[in-house]
C-alpha cells in the first residue's frame, strides 16, 4: 500500500535555489534533529511537563513548516499554545497522538527521499 507523501520539498528546493547538495544536508539535519525532539516532546508529555511540551512543539514547528508537513501544521501550533497557556489540556493527548503518528511516518518517508537524493548526487 503506497501511502501519500506527507512532506513537500518544493519550498525548500526554491529556498536553496535547487542546490541538491544543500537539500541533502537539510534532509540529514531533519533526520537527526526531528526524532530527537519528538522523543523529548514525548518524555515531557509523559511527565506532565507542559512547559517542556510547549517549547518542544515550538522547536518542531520550524521543521514541520520547512518540510511542509501540512497534515500537522495546525496541530503542532495548537499543541504549543494549549501547553503554554495550560488550557483545554484534555485536547493534548489527541494532538500528541496525531503529531507522533504523522511525524514518524514523515520521518520514514524523508529517509527514503534521502536515499534518492544521495543516488542523484552520485550520478552527477
Amino acid at each position: 500500500m503506497e501511502s501519500n507523501k506527507l512532506f513537500d520539498l518544493t519550498n525548500l528546493d526554491e529556498m536553496l535555489g535547487g542546490d541538491r547538495q544543500a537539500m541533502l544536508q537539510m534532509v540529514k539535519i531533519f533526520l537527526q534533529a526531528t526524532p530527537e525532539s519528538l522523543t523529548e516532546l514525548n518524555n515531557c508529555f509523559k511527565k506532565d511537563d507542559l512547559d517542556g511540551v510547549s517549547k518542544l512543539a515550538h522547536k518542531l514547528k520550524s521543521s514541520i513548516d520547512i518540510f511542509a508537513i501540512s497534515e500537522i501544521k495546525n496541530d503542532i501550533r495548537r499543541l504549543e499554545n494549549l501547553a503554554r497557556e495550560n488550557v483545554n489540556v484534555e485536547e493534548i493527548p489527541g494532538l500528541m497522538e496525531k503529531v507522533n503518528s504523522v511525524l514518524n511516518e514523515a520521518i520514514n518517508q524523508v529517509r527514503l527521499e534521502k536515499e534518492v537524493l544521495q543516488k542523484e548526487l552520485l550520478a552527477i
